[in-house]
């Protein structure tokens, strides 16, 4: 009686532990086109460049990525649009999202680097079809919200 009883149990714990669930996979960092809305704080007020492109690029091992912002005005004077490119992004993939972040990035624009505009603070995400960050260039707090281009 007691072998059947402690066979049971023996059955019993192996298909328990054959139960765990599968781990979450994270969601891949894919190649991306957003558009949105790009807020700079000018003298104290906000800035918006409405209709801005963004596109996300991942390098090949998910970890990294550049963020490029294209025909963006800083202030409501610069007489001409600009694209910048901010390279070498961290990247956090989890199963809901993928969180972006970096900080003392020499950003890219014109063909070079513009060191007094260093991106610092960066913190965003990309959760469903909306990427979202924040940073500053240099002292200009900047923002960004859009949604999956297709």
């Amino acid at each position: 009686m007691k072998t059947k009883f402690f066979f049971a149990a023996l059955v019993a714990m192996t298909l328990i532990g054959c139960d765990k669930a599968e781990p979450e996979t994270p969601i891949v960092p894919e190649v991306s086109d957003y558009k949105g809305t790009v807020t700079v704080m000018y003298q104290g007020s906000p800035f918006n460049n409405e209709n801005i492109a963004v596109n996300f690029t991942p390098a090949e091992d998910g970890k990294t990525a550049s963020i490029t912002i294209y025909q963006i005005r800083f202030v409501p004077q610069m007489p001409v649009t600009i694209d910048v490119t901010i390279p070498n992004v961290t990247v956090q993939s989890t199963p809901e999202k993928i969180l972006i972040s970096g900080d003392q990035i020499i950003p890219l624009a014109m063909g070079g680097e513009f060191p007094r505009y260093t991106v610092t603070g960066l913190e965003g995400e990309i959760v469903g079809q909306e990427l979202v960050f924040s940073l500053n260039f240099g002292d200009s707090p900047t923002s960004f919200r859009g949604e999956l281009q297709k």
